[in-house]
């Protein structure tokens, strides 16, 4: 059985959708295709349950759309899986050739694709973990109970003369409301190495760099920066070498929950239970005006309020 899986992108939602490809491929022996766009190809391509991972380039449309079409109408899939729920990833689907397309339930769709033509598994709760969510397309193809497996593959390859110990902090967030203080960091790394007697290894992407320079400015030694500085293979290896993971709402923070490591998440606007870690501690203070899941705000006093008291109190219950 070959089975397309359309997740296009974000890393924290192809993470969640790694234990629906293990059950798939352990439960039906299916061959595992997956359109992916490049943030997240690397992770994709060298997961053992993913066969085929098929790269779109968004960002040279000119010559990727025509490779990714070509493969798509080449190839003959028995099922397509439209996980993305937009247009983009519907459309994809409809270019494919396949004998079923599968997307999700008419409430749970976004941008009208509930108009295509697919297969839609039956409505649930569009408030669950999403990781749980994605399980319900292997429960609709008759898998009963799937287990919640990630099975991604650690090298233990980390360098940049890492100690044995650390804690890995976290700093970016692709939703500028989900931020967290560049003061409220410094402090927890300098506590870390108090009460712990670890250093801080602060991850990131290059769009982090300037808070990061602000974090190391007020550093006393307690701080490896390493932010703009891992590819995806090299920041899976960091986080799984780490002690513990804190992080805002993003990619890294549902990495690290997958790599089993202990995580503490910083929650402002977002509902930790259906985007949170699907294991691990969130620490999330009510101001009355959360969750908006806003992307900015002028004013994110859910996120201010959480003190470097709070991350060290949630790591002294775990490390």
């Amino acid at each position: 059985m070959d089975v397309l899986i359309v997740k296009l992108g974000a890393l924290g939602d192809v993470v969640n959708t790694f234990p629906l490809v293990v059950n798939l491929k352990r439960g039906l022996n299916a061959n595992i295709f997956w359109l992916i766009e490049p943030l997240s190809y690397q992770l994709v391509s060298e997961h053992a349950c993913v066969d085929h991972a098929i790269l779109f380039d968004k960002y040279n449309l000119r010559k990727a759309l025509p490779e990714v079409m070509a493969q798509l109408r080449t190839k003959k899939f028995d099922i397509v899986l439209d996980l993305q729920r937009i247009v983009k990833s519907g459309i994809f689907c409809c270019l494919a050739k396949a004998d079923r397309r599968i997307g999700f339930d008419k409430k749970r769709c976004k941008e009208f694709t509930w108009l295509f033509p697919f297969e839609r598994i039956p409505a649930s709760d569009p408030g669950a973990h999403m990781v749980y969510q994605y399980l319900e397309f292997a429960r609709y193809l008759g898998i009963d109970n799937p287990e919640i497996r990630w099975e991604i593959p650690v090298k233990n390859v980390a360098s940049h003369n890492l100690p044995k110990n650390y804690v890995v902090l976290n700093i970016g967030a692709t939703k500028a409301a989900n931020l967290w203080t560049a003061q409220g960091f410094a402090a927890v790394a300098e506590n870390i190495m108090k009460k712990f007697g670890m250093k801080s290894v602060i991850t990131g992407a290059q769009e982090d760099l300037l808070m990061a320079k602000n974090i190391c400015s007020k550093d006393k030694g307690n701080i490896i920066d390493l932010v703009g500085k891992t590819s995806m293979l090299y920041l899976k290896e960091v986080l799984a070498g780490a002690k513990a993971v804190v992080s805002c709402d993003t990619g890294p923070m549902h990495l690290a929950v997958a790599l089993e490591k202990e995580v503490v998440a910083l929650f402002g606007p977002s509902d930790p239970k259906r985007t949170g870690p699907f294991k691990g501690r969130v620490i999330q203070k009510d101001v009355g005006c959360n969750p908006c899941n806003k992307r900015k705000c002028d004013d994110p006093i859910c996120m201010e309020s959480i003190t470097p008291d709070d991350v060290i109190d949630a790591l002294e219950d775990i490390i």
